[in-house]
């Protein structure tokens, strides 16, 4: 189907409910920026088939200049992620008849999705897939990703991560693996800290951390702690997998712990 936000039709899908559960949440799903959002795209879809198994209907859209969906990437902004996210959960709410909704974010997603429920009154949880904590350290890391690429395809770079930074703040623009990285969107979101942005968020957690190490590494650690502190019933999901979320690999990535793990937390939650 599709829904209108900034006066431009966004592209989403609802999985209704296969199992009666009165008084279900519904769960909206917010992806990542660019490429991102194409790698992690079979969890996105396996995610809500598993929701709706279990009697909790699913909402999962592209937002502005993304997939299906109308718009310029040019234009994206933290704001026009947010206000196309909070279109999405007034859609899905009229779709499955709930009042509340579950946000599910990825990697920025989970950026979108903090902002989105900081004035709605009925959010039945927030569950965040890799989250990306602060979006300077995310940026530079993407290039350096995108030169290391380079070096692995025999090619020398001409220009370093600080350059390349230097360059998209001249020209409003750089080519990140066939994506161009827009000055505007970066500028949007550097401000911002996931964990200032869930200060007055204290309902239940789920931090899925998609990495090849055996502990949560220190940020997530650290949200968790903070979010605990407060009240908040955190769980925490470690899937040691490293899926490349700047490359589309083929076929595309799927995992099963981590669909798993957050289905049977959403579970627990309706």
């Amino acid at each position: 189907m599709f829904f209108e936000s900034g006066e431009r039709p966004l592209y989403a899908v609802f999985h209704a409910a296969r199992i009666a559960r009165a008084g279900a949440p519904v769960v909206v799903y917010c992806h990542s920026l660019g490429v991102e959002q194409l790698t992690n795209y079979r969890n996105q879809v396996n995610l809500a088939r598993a929701a709706a198994a279990r009697g909790l209907p699913a909402f999962r859209y592209h937002a502005r200049g993304h997939g299906d969906s109308g718009g310029d990437y040019a234009d994206v902004t933290l704001a026009t992620l947010v206000a196309d996210a909070r279109a999405a959960a007034a859609r899905a709410r009229a779709l499955a008849g709930a009042a509340r909704v579950v946000w599910v974010g990825e990697r920025v997603g989970a950026l979108v999705a903090a902002a989105a429920l900081a004035d709605d009154a009925q959010v039945a949880g927030l569950a965040m897939w890799e989250p990306v904590h602060r979006p300077a350290e995310y940026f530079r890391a993407m290039l350096r990703g995108m030169l290391f690429s380079q070096v692995a395809h025999g090619a020398r770079p001409n220009e370093t991560v600080d350059q390349l930074l230097e360059r998209l703040a001249r020209e409003g623009k750089v080519d990140v693996h066939g994506y161009y990285l827009h000055r505007e969107l970066v500028e949007s979101l550097e401000p911002i800290a996931l964990e200032q942005s869930l200060a007055r968020w204290s309902g239940p957690t789920l931090v899925a951390q998609v990495q090849a190490r055996p502990r949560l590494a220190p940020a997530n650690a650290q949200l968790a702690a903070t979010l605990e502190a407060r009240g908040a019933r955190v769980v925490t999901l470690a899937v040691a997998e490293e899926p490349g979320w700047h490359f589309i690999s083929n076929p595309a990535w799927e995992s099963e712990t981590l669909v798993r793990g957050t289905a049977e937390w959403l579970d627990g939650l309706a």
